[in-house]
């Protein structure tokens, strides 16, 4: 089986959404320095490039990247919270067997790895046009907002349908409203 891809659909863009399939390669992604979201940092460069981890060196921090997010949802114990400028400490991440759900955000979208459908869950509001207007994506335990519709990974455009159909066709996008 392989990663699947959706696209939440706004009016000025189209996000995509990745469901992993591999338990380990999401959190590897999430967690593992050089493979994600997360980076070691040190003082001897002032703290402005990532570095090889050097256990001698204790000025090196494990540090989340500036357009990256993720969140580890163990099914018992509290959601650890991965955020940019944010030092980690490595002895606090869950570790891969106790967690059931992680979602990722960085600059080109999100993923998510689910150890059961509906582990994760997507929140969305929809402007006028019937297209989202703000999105979220959150573990089993959250419920919506007021004003929020909770939908299904299988409910935002599929990855043939973001191939085939123009956003210049889609009514309320920015580039259906400048034809």
């Amino acid at each position: 089986m392989k990663n699947t891809f959706r696209y939440i659909i706004t009016d000025v863009v189209s996000i995509p959404v990745c469901r992993m399939t591999g338990k380990g390669e999401a959190y590897k992604y999430a967690t593992k320095p050089g493979c994600g979201v997360v980076e070691w940092y040190s003082a001897i460069n002032d703290y402005k490039s990532p570095v090889n981890r050097d256990t001698s060196d204790k000025t090196q921090q494990l540090v989340c990247d500036n357009d990256s997010s993720a969140v580890l949802y163990p099914r018992y114990g509290r959601d650890f919270c991965i955020f940019p400028y944010d030092d980690i400490n490595i002895k606090e991440i869950p570790r891969q067997a106790e967690v059931d759900a992680i979602v990722i955000s960085d600059d080109c979208g999100f993923s998510f790895w689910e150890n059961e459908v509906g582990d994760v869950k997507i929140f969305v509001t929809y402007d006028e046009t019937g297209l989202i207007d703000t999105y979220r994506l959150e573990g089993w335990n959250d419920k919506p907002y007021d004003g929020e519709t909770e939908i299904t990974f299988n409910d935002l455009q599929s990855e043939q349908d973001y191939d085939t159909i123009s956003r210049a066709d889609i009514i309320g996008t920015f580039e259906h409203s400048r034809r």
